[in-house]
């Protein structure tokens, strides 16, 4: 009886173990809603201990970050990099991206879009870098502007513009350093003649035909 009772005591322990790690695990991959927005005022803002989170709608331009403030997803100002799946509200947008590189087909389009994440990505996670943001949203979404900044002195976006894995398209800011939009955006368009004239990224892909102009 006594043995029965052990062997029932020690089954229930073991229960209760197996609940409490299978709910620490749920806890810890489940989806987490972003944190609450603060009002925007103008005013850059640093997130402290900013780590990127793995996410499916990550892509080379915005992700999602965690910090001491909860999460938010982010949005990079001034570039915008190619889409990285094709679907119906994206097609017009895919079209437009490839042929800002000269005429990109949609699959050559949509690589870049990938090479453009995992840029992104690898240096999110092997450099050290800043995000400073003025909590301005983009659009009616749960995304909000930021600015990344590496130890190098230099913005993710100018990383990617110098790759040739985006395009400069985009809202732009008053940097905050209180570098002007207007000098920003001019560097920006220096290191993409530098990038389309050594044919890096999208710049070196092979082209269907050149862009027409817009009339």
């Amino acid at each position: 009886m006594k043995r029965t009772r052990s062997n029932l005591s020690r089954n229930l322990w073991a229960l209760v173990w197996t609940l409490v790690v299978v709910l620490q695990l749920w806890d810890h991959f489940r989806d987490k809603p972003a944190a609450p927005t603060p009002e925007p005022d103008g005013h850059f803002v640093t997130l402290t201990n900013a780590r990127l989170v793995d996410d499916a709608n990550n892509d080379g331009d915005s992700f999602r970050m965690a910090h001491d403030g909860g999460e938010q997803v982010l949005r990079l100002y001034f570039v915008d990099c190619p889409e990285k799946r094709q679907y119906k509200l994206v097609e017009g947008r895919l079209k437009d991206q490839g042929g800002y590189f000269g005429g990109l087909s949609i699959p050559q389009t949509l690589n870049v879009g990938q090479e453009a994440k995992t840029f992104t990505e690898t240096r999110l996670r092997e450099q050290r870098f800043t995000v400073q943001t003025r909590w301005e949203r983009v659009y009616d979404s749960e995304r909000v502007y930021a600015v990344v900044l590496f130890e190098d002195g230099e913005d993710l976006a100018a990383k990617l513009v110098k790759a040739g894995l985006c395009r400069i398209h985009t809202k732009g800011t008053l940097m905050p350093d209180g570098q002007r939009e207007f000098d920003f955006e001019a560097r920006l368009r220096s290191l993409e003649k530098e990038a389309r004239a050594a044919q890096r990224g999208a710049w070196g892909k092979p082209k269907r035909a050149a862009a027409k102009p817009k009339t």
